[in-house]
């Protein structure tokens, strides 16, 4: 069977993280990327989608984790999200999450902040 990687870019999502009351209160938007290096994967030769993994069910997954609480680190929600899908999806041998946080309250000029949690069924 083949391994295949899917990855997820710039999942956009709206929530209250972090540490500042103002943003637990306000809010803003993150972005989640994911890596998901998947095995066994039939669908390269059947193209079946059951006999792969549905990236729609791997977005839902990360969104009800990222969403169900507030998170005072984006560390936190990242291994949350992180967490819910290996927990979810036993094909997936390695998973990387990356949670940006492009408004963080950072007295600087600066694109984004992000954080990245790797996760490995080999430890």
């Amino acid at each position: 069977m083949d391994r295949v990687r899917i990855n997820v870019t710039k999942l956009a999502l709206f929530a209250y993280h972090g540490v500042n009351d103002e943003e637990q209160k306000l809010g803003q938007r993150f972005y989640i990327d994911m890596a998901l290096l998947v095995a066994p994967v039939a669908a390269t030769r059947t193209d079946k989608l059951d006999d792969t993994i549905s990236y729609e069910d791997v977005i839902h997954c990360a969104e009800d984790a990222f969403l169900e609480k507030k998170y005072r680190t984006i560390e936190r929600a990242a291994y949350a999200v992180g967490d819910a899908i290996m927990g979810r999806f036993p094909t997936i041998q390695t998973l990387s999450v990356t949670v940006h946080k492009p408004s963080a309250p950072v007295a600087a000029i600066f694109d984004d902040v992000a954080v990245t949690v790797d996760f490995s069924r080999n430890g």
